[in-house]
């Protein structure tokens, strides 16, 4: 069946992820040292094991909002992000950004991402418009991972039979595998070469290899 949209995951597939981890690992802990006086390392393993307490299978774990109120911060999400674009390179990948280029005229372009909208209008903010959809599992769907039901929600919501989709991400799990239990085909990007499973059809290194899959 031929493929008609092709759907890619946003961290460690379009964009690298020092913006995510700059906002959660540095610039958090930054401001909670200062509000507590302490050291900004000892601050970031507080907030760290805050962090691992809550667990990534937790909605809260993802919503910027909800660890400025529970620290209490007086600073807001949109005004630490705003600052932190002031300084910040954002990194585009450039196999990502050729691919993209090349195929947005054939295939329909979709992102479907667990970071919430509040990241994703930013660390996609010079390639947004050559998509047709951008989908948060947080801000969209309620939902804390890509699991099947989303990408069912996503096919409903365009209106497509899932098994004319290809949809590749950087996460095993819930980017390669999952989408196959409902007919999508996948494709895994594994950048530094790391798994075993390169006999697997949708193991690639680099988004350039994308041709091979659809």
């Amino acid at each position: 069946m031929r493929t008609e949209i092709i759907s890619f995951d946003a961290d460690g597939t379009i964009v690298d992820d020092d913006f995510v981890n700059e906002f959660w690992f540095n610039k958090l802990p930054e401001l909670y040292a200062r509000k507590e006086g302490i050291d900004r390392e000892e601050a970031k393993k507080i907030l760290i094991s805050h962090y691992d307490r809550i667990g990534d299978e937790d909605l809260r774990w993802y919503q910027p909002r909800y660890w400025f109120d529970r620290f209490g911060l007086p600073e807001t999400a949109e005004g630490v992000i705003s600052e932190i674009k002031g300084y910040h390179d954002l990194k585009l990948y450039e196999d990502a950004v050729e691919v993209i280029e090349e195929l947005r005229g054939e295939y329909r372009l979709i992102v479907v991402s667990n970071s919430p909208r509040i990241f994703l209008d930013y660390s996609l903010k010079d390639v947004s418009k050559r998509f047709d959809r951008i989908f948060s599992c947080v801000s969209d769907f309620g939902e804390v991972k890509k699991h099947k039901g989303v990408y069912k929600k996503v096919a409903r919501t365009l209106s497509v039979d899932p098994r004319r989709c290809l949809h590749v991400g950087d996460h095993w799990k819930f980017d390669y595998q999952v989408p196959q239990e409902i007919g999508m085909k996948s494709a895994f990007i594994d950048r530094d070469g790391l798994r075993s499973e390169r006999s697997e059809d949708g193991v690639i290194t680099d988004l350039r290899e994308i041709d091979r899959l659809v």
